[in-house]
């Protein structure tokens, strides 16, 4: 019955997000991604997402009730002492939303999604990328992670002989490549480009997710992390271990997404960031076309 009220839950790094609608949630209405994460109730840790439908009052968004902190291509950013404000115009040809209004408290665990225009058919055709109707749900969970001990760290993710393994580079680095090494060896991609991190239990566990890059490569599992490989294009196979500071900051802030935060929450990052770098196992690969480079890193992590 709930689910014909506009009810439903997803999780993702142990984290549930219930989307609570003021139309039916139909079958179609969220991308086919989801099914894999939806779950039936709540969990300790949760959030909620309203989607409403009827026009957001012009009061609570006019700019000057906030400090504006962002403001790229599709995205407008305001911040006031408890609220955020999310302003979304599409600049991509296709997006089932144009224009989207997203207002949060202070910690994201209640968020309301203001859509534009949107009819009840539309509406349950939608086939939306992000629960939060924007073209990506990435915006809120690096927020959410960096209030529990997280992060959002560029890479693919593999679970490797029940290992959680990062293959992190920014675009060009050769991910896709060395991730079809490690695909055609049988192990278990969790997520392309953008993965999860999370401390369970004083142990970082890396998540699959809904948010990936341009392969859509996704699985609900999650494993501990047992290394971030860093990746170096060569005529040669090798893997090494990286223990200089130095070096590994180097590295992995590059890869790191950066949310949006106010002081408390940069604190919080930072200091994730700095149990991340000293807690988990780094790694440097070199690697060619050969597809040995795959067997080195199954070899390693069994």
């Amino acid at each position: 019955m709930e689910k014909e009220c506009g009810i439903k839950y997803f999780k993702v790094a142990d984290i549930t997000v219930q989307v609570q609608s003021d139309y039916p949630i139909g079958k179609n209405t969220f991308h086919s991604k989801f099914e894999r994460f939806e779950v039936f109730k709540k969990n300790k840790d949760s959030i909620t997402i309203f989607h409403h439908v009827r026009p957001v009052a012009e009061k609570r968004i006019k700019p000057e009730r906030g400090k504006e902190v962002y403001k790229k291509n599709q995205w407008q950013i305001f911040k006031d002492d408890c609220t955020w404000f999310y302003h979304y115009n599409s600049i991509f040809p296709g997006d089932p939303v144009d224009n989207v209004v997203g207002i949060m408290n202070r910690d994201y665990s209640e968020i309301h999604i203001y859509p534009e225009n949107m009819s009840k058919q539309a509406y349950a055709q939608g086939r939306f990328p992000a629960l939060t109707l924007f073209n990506t749900d990435q915006m809120i969970f690096a927020k959410l992670l960096s209030d529990r001990k997280g992060l959002v760290i560029h890479s693919n993710g593999f679970n490797i002989n029940g290992n959680g393994v990062l293959i992190a580079g920014v675009s060009g680095s050769g991910k896709s490549t060395l991730s079809g090494m490690l695909k055609k060896l049988g192990h278990e991609i969790l997520c392309d480009d953008r993965m999860f991190v999370r401390s369970i239990d004083g142990r970082f566990h890396i998540f699959g997710n809904w948010c990936y890059g341009s392969h859509p490569d996704v699985s609900p599992s999650h494993a501990p992390l047992s290394g971030v490989i860093f990746l170096k294009k060569g005529g040669r196979n090798r893997i090494k271990k990286i223990t200089d500071q130095k070096a590994i900051v180097s590295k992995l802030m590059p890869v790191i997404v950066k949310p949006m935060l106010d002081v408390e929450g940069w604190g919080k990052y930072l200091s994730t960031f700095g149990w991340l770098k000293k807690s988990a196992c780094f790694y440097e690969i070199e690697f060619d076309l050969s597809g040995k480079a795959g067997d080195i890193i199954s070899d390693y992590f069994k």
